[in-house]
């Protein structure tokens, strides 16, 4: 496993543990104590975690705003598995938005044999996986260009996203909470994802096990909003209630 795969499972871990110690990263990666201090110094310096005595815990920050490097790394199976079912639901001739999320990133990748869609995004990894896709009409909003999330945002990519209705917006997020909704952890991008939504007929959010009950920075979207809810692992039964109560449908997807 290379250094930067190593670190970005780290993080992943972090999501779903909160604490990690440099022994059992040690023993689970098969590096000395010394490699995962190294790692764990590393992205303390890019704000991603703070060490401890032995260890490191999450920075629990509302607006931590990760770049999509380490964002496509995070859960990859989980979002690999929502990206293929979200799919499953593109059907020939359909026009849709996919966001700069690593999740919509995965639902472009299962596009290849779609025939006559058309994809609008602000995203640049999204344009660049789809450029050889000779069934794809793909549209760039333009727009101010953020490096950290490779994505246009700014009033163009608004404008530009106003100028189409599609039938189906695919987006992410940084957290759901059923009392705070939708989050995100940047103003910038909850603009655009905002003008998706208003521009679609149905709106699927692929949402994986890590992001529940989460807070963050902006509010987006009451969940009500939500036609689809996709995620990689059973919800508890107070979720699925309150999902059923809000009428927002939701599947769960696996990697059979």
């Amino acid at each position: 496993m290379l250094a930067i795969e190593r670190r970005k499972k780290i993080i992943d871990i972090l999501n779903e543990t909160k604490s990690v110690k440099v022994q059992d990263l040690s023993e689970l990666f098969g590096v000395t104590e010394e490699t995962i201090r190294r790692d764990l110094e590393k992205l303390e310096k890019e704000g991603l975690l703070q060490r401890t005595y032995g260890g490191a815990i999450l920075l629990d920050s509302l607006s931590e705003d990760l770049p999509f490097t380490v964002r496509a790394v995070s859960n990859p199976e989980g979002k690999r598995a929502i990206g293929k079912v979200i799919a499953n639901y593109i059907e020939d001739n359909d026009t849709i938005m996919l966001d700069s999320s690593s999740t919509a990133l995965e639902v472009a990748k299962n596009l290849k044999h779609k025939k006559n869609i058309t994809v609008i995004t602000n995203s640049v990894i999204v344009l660049t996986e789809l450029a050889q896709n000779e069934n794809c009409t793909v549209i760039s909003t333009g727009g101010m260009l953020r490096a950290r999330s490779m994505s246009f945002v700014g009033p163009g990519a608004k404008q530009a996203i106003e100028n189409y209705y599609v039938n189906k917006a695919i987006l992410s997020c940084k957290g759901i909470h059923m009392q705070n909704g939708i989050m995100e952890s940047n103003e910038m991008e909850t603009e655009i994802k905002k003008s998706m939504v208003k521009s679609a007929h149905t709106i699927f959010y692929a949402i994986d096990h890590t992001k529940f009950d989460q807070l963050s920075f902006v509010k987006m979207l009451d969940i009500e909003s939500v036609d689809y809810i996709f995620t990689d692992k059973e919800l508890s039964k107070d979720w699925e209630q309150f999902l059923l109560n809000k009428n927002v449908k939701w599947e769960y997807c696996n990697n059979e």
